[in-house]
């Protein structure tokens, strides 16, 4: 492992940054709540393998809190353990699973302002007021990812 400020990590993150499709926006957001819906690890990743933006968000905006759903996980309760925050629905490869899209769509019915962060390959129409395609699931894409909600977070 190179350390995170090495030129390679440094290339990594670029690349990332550039591989970003950004569709909509948001305004300045009152503070994310990551929903990340997780599917089943296959074996060649397993369930120990960190994906998704919630930790590079948190160090980026300390207010951040984070919770992970597996499948039969349902818009309500996301909406609940959000409450008023903003949610950021963090997904990979929703396209694979119908539960997914099925949980992204009433979230976005019932909070248009939702953002959605699709880590894999994005093979649906963009949903949410702010969607994010990482086309990947490294960590430098959680990065990536993660500094595009800050900066609307802090309307910057």
């Amino acid at each position: 492992a190179r350390p995170e400020g090495s030129r390679a990590a440094g290339i990594g993150l670029t690349a990332a940054r550039r591989a970003l499709v950004v569709t909509g926006s948001a305004g300045p957001l009152t503070g994310p709540y990551v929903a990340t819906l997780t599917p089943v690890a296959n074996i060649a990743v397993g369930d120990e393998t960190p994906w998704g933006p919630a930790a590079e968000l948190a160090e980026l905006l300390p207010s951040t809190t984070a919770d992970l759903y597996p499948q039969g996980a349902t818009a309500g309760e996301i909406l609940a353990a959000a409450g008023e925050r903003t949610v950021v629905a963090v997904v990979r490869d929703a396209h694979r699973h119908p539960w997914m899209t099925e949980v992204l769509d009433a979230l976005v019915e019932a909070r248009p302002d939702t953002v959605v962060v699709e880590m894999g390959l994005p093979r649906a129409e963009p949903r949410g007021a702010l969607h994010i395609a990482t086309h990947g699931a490294a960590r430098v894409c959680g990065r990536a990812a993660a500094e595009v909600v800050a900066g609307a977070v802090t309307g910057v």
